[in-house]
C-alpha cells in the first residue's frame, strides 16, 4: 500500500506541457500581457489538473501557503480534505522589518530557519500544496529554502500548484490573494504591490524545482503562468 492508499492517482490530464526530470524540456516564454480578472474568478487548467491528480481520494492533507481563505477551507473541506494554512510571505515580512531596523541582511541560514519554523511539519505530511503567488515574492535564498523544504513535506506523487508573473521588470509588482472556487477555477484579487524579488527567465523556471520529478506548464494569454510540479 502506498502513502496515498490503495488507489494509484492518475497523472494530470492533457493540456499541459510536461518537463520530466530525466529529460529536456522547454518552458514557454512568459507573456507580457495584462492579467485579466473577470469577476475575480479565473478558469484554470492547472487547478483542473491538480484535482484530476487528487481524484478518488478523501481525507487528504493540503497545505495552503497564502492567506487564510474561507472559500478554500469551505470547498476543500466539503470534499473531505484537511487544510493547513501557513503564510510564508507574512513571516518573511516580519523578519525583514526586524532585520532592517537592526541593519541585518536576510542570509541563507536565517531564511532556512524561518522556513523550518513556519513549515514545521513531519516528512510526507501533505498530498498537495497550494503555493499560489508566493514564491516570486521571496528572496532567492528564501525561495530555494522553501522549495527544498516543501519537497520533504510533500508525499511521493504529491503535487504543488504555483503562479508566476511574466512581467516582473518593475520594482513593484501586484501580489495576488487566491482561493479555490471549484475543480476548474480559483478566485484572484490584487492584495497590493510588492517588491519583485524574483525575475525568472524561461530556463530558470524550468530548473527551479530540482527536488521534484516533473513540471507541468499551462499556457495563458496574460502575464500569469500556472505551474504544477509533481514530487
Amino acid at each position: 500500500m502506498s502513502l496515498w492508499g490503495t488507489k494509484d492517482p492518475r497523472p494530470p490530464g492533457v493540456g499541459s506541457q510536461v518537463v520530466p526530470r530525466n529529460g529536456p524540456g522547454l518552458v514557454p516564454p512568459l507573456s507580457q500581457g495584462e492579467i485579466q480578472l473577470p469577476g475575480a474568478s479565473r478558469e484554470s487548467q492547472g487547478i483542473r489538473s491538480l484535482f484530476e491528480h487528487l481524484a478518488g481520494y478523501s481525507g487528504l492533507r493540503i497545505l495552503d501557503l497564502g492567506m487564510l481563505s474561507q472559500g478554500t477551507a469551505r470547498y476543500l473541506g466539503g470534499l473531505g480534505h484537511r487544510i493547513n494554512f501557513a503564510s510564508l510571505i507574512h513571516r518573511f515580512d516580519v523578519v525583514r522589518e526586524r532585520n532592517r531596523d537592526a541593519g541585518l541582511d536576510l542570509n541563507s541560514e536565517l531564511a532556512s530557519r524561518i522556513v523550518r519554523i513556519e513549515l514545521d511539519f513531519p516528512p510526507n505530511s501533505f498530498h498537495a500544496v497550494l503555493a499560489w503567488d508566493v514564491l516570486q515574492h521571496l528572496e532567492r535564498t528564501a525561495m530555494r529554502s522553501a522549495i527544498a523544504h516543501l519537497s520533504k513535506v510533500v508525499r511521493p506523487n504529491g503535487v504543488m500548484f504555483c503562479l508566476f508573473q511574466g512581467d516582473a521588470k518593475n520594482e513593484r509588482i501586484p501580489h495576488y490573494d487566491c482561493g479555490v472556487d471549484s475543480m476548474s477555477s480559483f478566485s484572484i484579487r490584487e492584495a497590493g504591490r510588492r517588491r519583485a524579488y524574483q525575475q525568472f527567465s524561461a530556463r530558470e523556471l524550468e530548473t527551479l524545482f530540482p527536488q521534484f520529478r516533473a513540471i507541468h506548464f499551462y499556457l495563458k494569454r496574460d502575464a500569469l503562468l500556472e505551474v504544477l510540479v509533481i514530487s
